[in-house]
């Protein structure tokens, strides 16, 4: 019975060594480690070699767990124990030997290594490990005797292969690609991992190593790099990855898959100065939102995920949420020149304009086109490219739009050919607030266009633009980059955004709540005096008249008279003679509906009503039913001021009433209301010129 129990014992202690190996290999130490425990204590329950050579490789497992985590003493001393229990196995010698490297006392590791080679059945990784403590050492014809040696007897793994390419002579990109290899080996988890290799998080920070490695022998271009920027940073090394997957979107801008993975990156990354990595990583983003490859991809995705067929048309939804997501994530102060939240939807914008023209040729224009924002254009170096473009479609906008004026048809290109050299510029963030109403901070963000050095050296000054002579105008400004005269082309559009912000206030102002006719004025008044340095005062005229009239419109449809009658007056106090007839035709008629509106009132006076109509008559003498009212009101309102005392003041008001209607004749011969109303008054100012004035007895 006890020998039964033994041997039960026995077998189940073999079975969680073996499965505390398997565990190794996953890199579940934990597991392993209980595994190899167990083991123990089943190998312990009999004497004799089955018990011991049990006992050891439990031994040799839980040391292998110390080595993996980092407990090298503790490590050894397993090993030891395994070495004491069975000295001529060559197991633990070689873990010894793997122990001692880690600790960097490379002849004690060369010794063990070699008893381990000396022992009846060597372990099968000793030669490997033996020529990395040679090559560590520097004696590179011993390392590479023992890479040969057990290549005889077997294939080498990926990591024993670069070491070997390497001690040969073979070219830095052919060493560089095993060392590559080798790091995907180092993630494979049933790969044969030695004493310098480990499983688990530390299987990624081995590959990290072999990766950053490789880079330095070979930086690329790489097939896959989005993989091997995953491996540098799940093995701690983000700078690294960053690093290899800003070459690889310099080699190749339009690949969504790299772009993707290094705007996860830099959004999760600290390992540079945060304002620089913060704007790399905004570019990164936006050049994503409008890339249809990048959402093609996301589509397809979905679809193998869900099991269901995701339509394109989601994609604006789902683009709509990628941008919430990021400026969530985006922090308030970077440390950039301008806020993460405006320079991620200038960024977006601007991709959004490229893609709507067919993007931005690629270098040679033989692969596909980029859709980005102008900060991806300056960290490509492809600012004057972009400026050539930019002017090129520029021209050929304003051909097509000039033909299509000659042949009297309309727009069907993109907005206006100056959205796309504006969006790709400091202008840039200017006309984003200017599309979001903000016309103050627009024209705040108009002030300075410098970049810090230029401002550093000049004083402030509205519109400011770099000096001619500095290097940072095209990489701030690739969409001017292509135009002859580029600075004063900037101030002029500057300028133009300027007097389109101030237009835009002015409006605000008129038709708030709570209109400030004064503050509206000003604005209107100070953007003529703009337009006239920038040629554009007779189309800033027409602009402000257009607002006015249109404002005045919807005042007076909503039966607001008095809100119509102020937005036309102050309009008409800044409008010079050449536009104020339309202003004065529509202020004529509302004058008139005011006028005649207050009349029919019978509680009220009229000596409003008689000056709204006076006023709408010398605006529009041919309004006839303001003359015809105006005639009514004045006979009404001298009989009032006879009623009240003033017999004076009554035939003062008949007389002008008999004028003003006598002058209306004129223009509306024959007609009947005028008539009348002209035969009245005449009689009424005969009967009051009869009537005794008391006043003058």
């Amino acid at each position: 019975m006890t020998t039964q129990t033994t041997k039960e014992d026995l077998c189940q202690a073999e079975q969680a060594c073996a499965e505390g190996e398997s565990a190794l290999e996953r890199g579940d130490k934990a597991a392993a480690e209980e595994c190899f425990t167990r083991a123990l204590g089943l190998a312990g329950a009999e004497d004799g070699d089955g018990a011991a050579r049990l006992a050891a490789r439990a031994r040799t497992g839980a040391g292998r767990v110390r080595l993996a985590r980092g407990e090298i003493e503790g490590a050894e001393a397993e090993f030891e124990r395994a070495h004491a229990l069975r000295p001529s196995a060559a197991g633990p010698l070689h873990w010894l030997g793997c122990a001692a490297a880690h600790r960097g006392d490379l002849a004690t590791a060369e010794r063990h290594l070699t008893a381990s080679l000396a022992c009846a059945v060597p372990h099968g990784r000793s030669l490997v490990q033996r020529a990395y403590v040679h090559a560590r050492a520097g004696n590179a014809d011993a390392a590479l005797d023992d890479l040969r040696a057990a290549a005889s007897t077997g294939p080498l793994d990926d990591e024993a292969r670069w070491l070997h390419a390497a001690l040969s002579g073979r070219s830095a990109r052919e060493v560089a690609l095993r060392l590559r290899r080798a790091a995907l080996a180092a993630l494979t988890p049933l790969a044969p991992h030695g004493g310098f290799g480990a499983e688990g998080d530390d299987g990624w920070r081995r590959a990290a190593e072999l990766v950053d490695a490789a880079r330095g022998i070979d930086p690329g271009p790489w097939t896959s790099p989005s993989l091997y920027a995953v491996a540098l940073v799940r093995g701690g090394r983000r700078g690294a990855a960053v690093a290899l997957l800003d070459d690889a979107v310099r080699d190749d801008p339009a690949d969504h898959r790299v772009t993707h993975t290094l705007a996860v990156g830099l959004l999760n990354s600290g390992t540079e100065a945060a304002g620089s990595r913060w704007e790399r990583c905004v570019a990164a983003w936006a050049a994503l939102l409008h890339d249809a490859a990048f959402w093609a991809r996301v589509l397809a995705s979905a679809s193998r995920r869900y099991g269901v067929t995701v339509e394109p048309s989601l994609v604006p939804v789902l683009r709509a949420g990628l941008r919430e997501v990021l400026e969530r994530h985006l922090p308030d102060d970077a440390g950039t020149r301008v806020a993460l939240g405006p320079l991620l939807q200038r960024e977006a914008d601007a991709a959004k304009l490229l893609a709507a023209v067919g993007g931005f040729p690629t270098s040679g224009g033989g692969g596909p086109p980029l859709f980005c924002g102008p900060l991806r254009i300056a960290e490509l170096g492809r600012s004057a490219e972009f400026g050539a473009f930019a002017a090129a479609w520029e021209r050929s906008f304003a051909d097509a739009r000039a033909a299509q004026a000659s042949a009297h048809t309309g727009s069907t290109g993109p907005a206006a050919h100056t959205s796309l050299t504006y969006a790709f510029s400091e202008l840039g963030f200017a006309q984003l607030l200017l599309g979001h109403d903000k016309a103050a901070d627009a024209l705040a963000a108009l002030s300075e266009l410098r970049c810090p050095s230029c401002r550093a050296r000049g004083g402030p000054g509205a519109a400011a633009v770099c000096e001619p002579a500095c290097g940072r105008f095209d990489e701030l400004n690739p969409g001017y980059a292509g135009i002859p005269d580029k600075h004063l082309r900037l101030s002029l559009d500057a300028r133009g955004l300027a007097l389109e912000a101030r237009l835009s206030m002015g409006r605000a102002e008129m038709t708030s709540p709570q209109p400030d006719f004064g503050a509206a004025a000003a604005y209107w008044r100070r953007a003529l005096v703009h337009s006239r340095e920038i040629d554009r005062y007779r189309e800033t005229q027409t602009a402000i008249v257009d607002m006015a009239l249109g404002a005045a419109r919807d005042a007076h449809r909503d039966g607001r008279l008095s809100l119509a009658v102020s937005t036309l007056d102050a309009t008409r106090s800044v409008i010079g003679a050449n536009e104020r007839g339309r202003l004065e035709g529509q202020l004529a008629r509302v004058l008139a509906d005011r006028g005649i509106s207050v009349a029919n009132d019978e509680e009220a006076l009229l000596d409003r009503p008689a000056a709204d109509l006076r006023r709408s008559v010398a605006f529009n003498p041919h309004l006839l039913r303001a003359q015809v009212s105006l005639g009514i009101v004045l006979r009404g309102l001298a009989a009032a001021r006879w009623s009240s005392g003033s017999l004076s003041g009554a035939r003062a008001t008949l007389r002008e009433a008999v004028d003003q209607l006598t002058a209306a004749l004129v223009l509306f011969p024959d007609d009947p209301d005028l008539e009348e109303q002209r035969e009245a008054a005449v009689a009424d100012l005969d009967h009051v010129m009869w009537q005794p004035d008391e006043s003058e007895q």
